[in-house]
């Protein structure tokens, strides 16, 4: 039952003085919740006896009235401080879970789906935040305040009659351990099932176009329905569950109310109580509800919040495929690149994507990457920015092996324009600027180099254009433009455009290109791309097949060899002449 406190140890000790000041507000308001259970006891045998006066009743109403004012503002206090708790945890659990994801491999997310990140997220953290406000309240509420009630009731009333009214009380722990185990298996049931109807959400939503364009809208509301059945049935189990705790919680303590109503009349007839303190005494029985439901609550709730943690932790414990060594140093602004005998095998694959390659590119170079799909071109060049591990001292910048350099100095030195571009649902400024803080001038400039100016003349507010879910707005060579300016505004020392011009046309691939070379004079550009003329000025080319280099040179000198670059160049030029006549 306990062991959620040392899986969230590190948040109490964050958190410490707040629950501590919380914990002294609770137990004070536990005190005066006490009080006038009693005073209504006194008040009823000096009434009964005819021993008060009326100026004594004023007065003790009084003072009832100053401690059910002062009890509630006590709860105001604990509350803000107890429950404060749950807003917190799931914010920094929520932080220290997006921190993990951003410094991740692409190992991890194929591990983890987004539905299951999302899920764990959004459910798991709000059910540890259950736990760190009203769990905690819970906690409180089913051990100590139980225990004042039955002191006060036993030391002021009569310990017989308080020993007689809790012997079926432990009947409810008993309950509540037969039920723990089917809480937590119906909960991460109902978790799981939620992973799942989260991620065929997003892939439908994302993938709109195609499911319309493939006629599949009713097969997908079909198998949506189910997994949303099969999503309701398991919270339905588990809130079931959940609801035999109300039950016990009120029939077992409500056994105890007619031992305590039989045995106190007893009592009072042989004047071994008297009647106040029968009143006083089922007043703090009636008391004792709560608790009693207290408990199950506290039980569900940790139950919930040690299968979220357990989920959560899985997360956090992940050990980085990719981190910097304890040695590790910032990459200068250079751009030489040497690969000497690399070859790279993906993580859980027995195939290598890349053997043996080995090429110089001194700074201020362009290389072009060709072959055909499924060469390794993409691979080759995401392992500049270091996302896998590498075999040591195979890949090297500016003579020093990759592996030595921070992540953070070397990514932010390189400019990466990917195959599949990623827009977010902001403007257009914000999509390129992306977190640089730049003047206008320098915006123009980089949308200029990436030929996208004449198309903010036909976007409804230019700049401030909503681009939409993962750019769903703008058309295929419109986003590939705007990931260029974005590459292009930081100025980076090496330049990487995966395929990044498949998109535009040849007149817009060729105005970029010439911006490019006016713009990156003395920087390295590499460009990977299935349409030769994009690679045609590169001082180097490798053609690529099955992970190897099979053709190297410029275009001229690969043009004056058989082989795949010229045999593809000739046939992509006929195509292109009879494109024109077309």
């Amino acid at each position: 039952m306990f062991t959620i406190f040392k899986k969230v140890a590190w948040f109490i000790r964050i958190y410490k003085k707040k629950y501590i000041y919380g914990l002294i507000a609770l137990i004070l308001s536990y005190f005066l919740v006490l009080i006038p259970p009693r005073m209504i006891g006194v008040l009823t045998d000096q009434i009964n006896n005819r021993t008060i006066t009326f100026r004594d009743l004023l007065w003790q109403l009084a003072l009832m009235l100053l401690v059910i004012i002062g009890m509630y503002a006590i709860s105001y206090v604990w509350s803000m401080l107890i429950f404060a708790g749950a807003d917190q945890i799931r914010r920094d659990v929520r932080r220290r879970l997006m921190r993990k994801f951003l410094i991740q491999s692409p190992v991890f997310f194929e591990k983890n789906t987004t539905g299951s990140l999302m899920a764990k997220s959004t459910n798991d953290v709000n059910a540890l935040g259950d736990f760190a406000g009203f769990g905690l309240m819970s906690l409180g509420d089913a051990t100590l305040y139980p225990l004042g009630i039955l002191s006060i009731m036993a030391v002021t009333i009569s310990w017989k009659l308080t020993l007689a009214a809790v012997l079926p009380l432990p009947l409810l722990i008993v309950v509540s351990k037969e039920l723990e185990s089917k809480i937590t298996t119906t909960f991460e049931a109902s978790q799981k099932a939620f992973e799942r109807m989260n991620e065929r959400v997003l892939e439908n939503v994302t993938g709109v176009r195609v499911v319309r364009a493939f006629v599949r809208e009713e097969e997908e509301k079909r198998q949506f329905a189910a997994q949303a059945e099969d999503l309701f049935k398991k919270n339905f189990l588990f809130a079931k569950v959940i609801a035999l705790f109300p039950p016990a919680s009120r029939i077992i303590p409500g056994i105890s109310t007619l031992i305590a109503l039989g045995l106190g009349s007893y009592y009072v007839s042989t004047g071994e109580i008297t009647l106040g303190n029968l009143i006083s005494f089922t007043v703090y029985l009636n008391l004792l509800s709560w608790p009693m439901m207290a408990f199950g609550e506290y039980i569900a709730v940790t139950e919930q919040a040690v299968t979220a943690m357990d989920r959560i932790q899985e997360l956090l414990d992940y050990e980085e495929e990719v981190k910097d060594i304890p040695e590790a140093i910032e990459y200068e602004a250079k751009g030489d690149i040497h690969f000497k005998d690399f070859t790279f095998t993906y993580p859980g694959s027995d195939t290598p994507t890349l053997e043996n390659i080995t090429f110089q590119l001194e700074e201020g170079q362009t290389l072009g990457l060709v072959g055909k799909i499924g060469s390794g071109k993409t691979t080759l060049v995401r392992s500049l920015m270091h996302l896998f591990p590498l075999a040591h001292e195979s890949l090297f910048l500016n003579d020093i092996p990759i592996e030595r350099y921070t992540l953070e100095s070397l990514r932010s030195r390189i400019g990466y324009v990917p195959q599949q571009h990623q827009l977010f649902s902001r403007s257009v400024r914000e999509n390129v600027l992306f977190g640089i803080e730049e003047n206008d001038t320098n915006l123009t400039n980089a949308l200029n180099k990436a030929d996208f100016l004449k198309d903010l003349e036909l976007l409804p507010h230019g700049l401030d254009t909503l681009t939409g879910e993962r750019g769903i707005a703008l058309s295929g060579g419109q986003k590939q433009r705007i990931s260029i300016a974005r590459a292009l505004l930081r100025e980076p020392d090496i330049l990487i455009l995966d395929d990044a011009l498949s998109a535009v046309d040849a007149t817009t691939e060729s105005r970029i290109l010439s911006h490019l070379q006016e713009d990156r004079l003395g920087k390295t550009t590499i460009i990977t791309a299935h349409r030769l003329s994009a690679v045609t000025g590169a001082h180097l080319i490798l053609v690529l097949e099955r992970g190897r280099i099979t053709q190297r040179g410029t275009h001229e000198e690969l043009m004056q060899e058989d082989g795949w670059y010229r045999e593809q160049f000739l046939h992509q030029q006929l195509e292109g002449g009879l494109d024109e006549y077309a």
